[in-house]
C-alpha cells in the first residue's frame, strides 16, 4: 500500500537524518524516485551538493530545495528561482563552530602542533628543540577574506590571542570593528596569516591564487574553512613544496574526501576532513530549521528562511 505521507527527496541519502524523518515523510532518493519523480515538491539536499543535473526534468513539481547547512554553492538559486523553486538554508547555525576550527588550524600550523604529535608518534623527538623555534603567534597580522558571520568570529577569537586583524570583502561594513582593505594582493602582502571565509560562488572560485600567495610570502600561512573551490589547490601545494609558504591549515578541499596521495610529500600542512561546521548544538538546530522549513512548505505558509 502507498504511503500516505509527503514525499521528500534526500541528496545525497544521509540515513542518520532520514530516520528521523521517517515518522513525518516518505523520504525519496535520486535512485529510487520512479514514477514519484513528478510528485516530489520539497527536496533537502547538502549544500554543496545540491541536486544532479539530470533530475531536475523529471522533478517537474519541485517547488522548495533546502539545504541542509548554511551553504548552498551547489545549487543554481537563479536557475531555481526561473522554475519557480524557493531555496532555503540554515544561516548562520554553526559560524562560531567553523571560527573554533579556524583558530585550531591556525595554531596547529603556527604552533606545529600537528608535525609535533607525528613526530612523536613516529620516535623522532630529539631533545632540546624538536623543531628550530617558531614565531610567537600573538602580535601576528592576520588578514581575513570574507567579514560575514564567521570571518566576524574568527576575528572576536583571533583577537584574543593578541593577532593584528585587518579584513576584505566585495564593501567595507561600518559596523566592522577592524580595518578594511579594499585589495585582495594588499591584505596579503600585509599580512602573516590570511584566513578565508568567504562565500563560494562564481565570483570566488580561484580568488587565492598564486598571486595572492606569492604576495603572502614564504613565511606565510593560508587558513581555509570555506570551500575548496576558493583555493587554487594546484598553486597552493606548488607554493608549499618549494617553500614559497610557510604552511596551511585545511578543513576544504578541491575534491572531497581529498586524494591521500595528493598531500603525501606536502610540508607544513594540517588537514581536517571538513569537519569545521559538524558539532551537534549546530545539527539539532540544522535539524530544527530544516523540519520547519519542509513543515510551512506542506502547510503552504513562507519558509522562515530563504536565501538572499
Amino acid at each position: 500500500m502507498a504511503s500516505s505521507l509527503p514525499l521528500v527527496l534526500i541528496h545525497p541519502p544521509l540515513p542518520g537524518f532520514e530516520g528521523q524523518m521517517s515518522a513525518l515523510y516518505s523520504v525519496r532518493h535520486i535512485a529510487d524516485m520512479g514514477d514519484d519523480a513528478d510528485a516530489i515538491t520539497a527536496a533537502v539536499v547538502i549544500g554543496s551538493v545540491g541536486l544532479p543535473a539530470d533530475a531536475l526534468p523529471r522533478l517537474t513539481g519541485l517547488k522548495l530545495v533546502h539545504c541542509l547547512g548554511a551553504g548552498y554553492d551547489g545549487v543554481d538559486v537563479p536557475a531555481m528561482r526561473a522554475r519557480g523553486v524557493t531555496v532555503t538554508n540554515c544561516p548562520a547555525v554553526n559560524a562560531i563552530d567553523v571560527a573554533d576550527t579556524a583558530m585550531g588550524l591556525l595554531l596547529s600550523v603556527t604552533r606545529m602542533i600537528a608535525a609535533g604529535d607525528r613526530l612523536v608518534r613516529a620516535g623522532q623527538w630529539v631533545p632540546p628543540l624538536a623543531f628550530p623555534p617558531v614565531r610567537r603567534v600573538s602580535g601576528r597580522k592576520l588578514g581575513i577574506v570574507g567579514f560575514g558571520a564567521i570571518g566576524s568570529a574568527i576575528a572576536t577569537r583571533a583577537a584574543g590571542f593578541g593577532l593584528d586583524i585587518r579584513w576584505t570583502g566585495p564593501r567595507p561594513k561600518a559596523d566592522a570593528p577592524y580595518p578594511f582593505e579594499p585589495s585582495l594582493l594588499a591584505l596579503a602582502e600585509w599580512a602573516d596569516i590570511l584566513a578565508i571565509a568567504v562565500r563560494a560562488d562564481a565570483s570566488t572560485e580561484k580568488l587565492i591564487d598564486a598571486r595572492v600567495l606569492e604576495a603572502l610570502g614564504s613565511e606565510g600561512v593560508v587558513i581555509n574553512i570555506s570551500r575548496g573551490s576558493v583555493i587554487d589547490e594546484d598553486a597552493l601545494i606548488a607554493a608549499l613544496k618549494a617553500r614559497q609558504l610557510g604552511g596551511a591549515g585545511l578543513d576544504v578541499f578541491e575534491e572531497e574526501p581529498t586524494p591521500p596521495a595528493r598531500w603525501a610529500d606536502v610540508p607544513n600542512v594540517t588537514l581536517t576532513p571538513h569537519l569545521g561546521g559538524g558539532v551537534r548544538e549546530a545539527l539539532i538546530e540544522f535539524n530544527r530549521i530544516t523540519f520547519d522549513n519542509l513543515r510551512r512548505h506542506f502547510a503552504g505558509e513562507p519558509p522562515a528562511t530563504p536565501v538572499p
